[in-house]
């Protein structure tokens, strides 16, 4: 793995969601990412009233989800979204926003794992549920 962790994401600019790595285990992570009005999605969503679209914020785990899977091994996978479980939005993300993400593994089949996932703001929950992620040799 890289020196900076955020290194080894497949994902650049404007489509990397994690701005910070706080902790970063093969079995927990810990991420910031700072919502501010500059993102391109607040253009059109919405423009009278920007939220974050519940897609990235989900996105935005999947990517620490990423990252825990390949923490620790020396070949890097592409780690893939294959399964948005019981995910719940409790308030919006605005800008000015700073999100703590964080993801656990519930379960691990090599290639394939479950993971715990949450987003809070100020230590009120923004979204939580499950995702299934599953990797494949990066080319």
């Amino acid at each position: 793995m890289k020196n900076n962790p955020l290194d080894s994401l497949p994902h650049s600019y404007p489509f990397r969601f994690l701005d910070k790595i706080i902790e970063l285990s093969d079995k927990r992570g810990v991420a910031i990412k700072n919502v501010t009005m500059n993102e391109e999605f607040f253009q059109g969503h919405f423009k009278e009233n920007p939220i974050m679209p519940g897609v990235l914020i989900i996105e935005t785990m999947a990517q620490l989800a990423g990252l825990i899977m390949n923490c620790g091994k020396e070949e890097n996978k592409i780690a893939y979204l294959a399964q948005v479980k019981n995910i719940k939005f409790k308030r919006p993300v605005i800008p000015g926003d700073q999100l703590k993400i964080s993801a656990e593994i519930g379960q691990d089949f090599g290639s394939l794992a479950s993971f715990s996932v949450a987003v809070h703001i100020d230590n009120n929950v923004a979204a939580e549920g499950e995702l299934v992620m599953a990797v494949s040799k990066g080319t």
